[in-house]
């Protein structure tokens, strides 16, 4: 047991201190599993303090936000009252006024289409606008898939022997994990 207590400062080592180690008994493997949980639990405080921290630093900047629209809200609107009183270039989208600290900028309002897919869809069909339907051609891999195998490193069609060439076979390396 007292080695154990001796890996654990080791641990805390960098990687090439510890290379003299292996797990060698149930007991030492028993002990680098509660290892890795105490760990996890630690990383999972931490990250839980983060994410705690973060909401709150959202809220205070949510918040400093909003102040700071209520403190500019008097002034944009005296500028805008200004704005109306001056002259000011005029483009399709927008009218603006120059001054050296910044411009006056009035984006003119706009309309925009937003469509209903399913009307709309309707509506190309009942009109004879096929042309305007997008039909998209697309393999049914779930069901295909179901009838090829893996020979040799090659996908074989099991019901007509062949081998699809469209398709490849690619080895996933092994993993090794830890449940605890």
């Amino acid at each position: 047991m007292s080695e154990i207590y001796e890996l654990e400062e080791v641990m805390e080592q960098p990687e090439d201190a510890v290379k003299g180690f292996s797990i060698t008994d149930d007991n030492t493997a028993d002990w680098a599993l509660k290892r890795i949980a105490e760990e996890r639990k630690e990383l999972e405080r931490l990250v839980a303090i983060a994410d705690q921290q973060i909401e709150e630093l959202e809220l205070k900047k949510k918040h400093l936000k909003e102040i700071t629209e209520r403190k500019t809200a008097f002034l944009k609107g005296c500028l805008a009252q200004y704005f109306e009183k001056v002259p000011h270039k005029a483009t399709k989208t927008q009218e603006t006024y120059k001054l050296l600290s910044g411009s006056l900028v009035f984006k003119l309002p706009k309309q925009t289409m937003v469509k209903d897919d399913a009307k709309l869809l309707k509506y190309l069909h009942e009109n004879g606008m096929e042309e305007y339907i997008k039909t998209e051609e697309k393999p049914k891999w779930g069901d295909f898939k179901k009838t090829l195998t893996i020979v040799d490193g090659k996908v074989i069609d099991t019901v007509s022997g062949e081998v699809v060439e469209a398709v490849r076979a690619e080895e996933e390396p092994g993993s090794f994990d830890v449940k605890v």
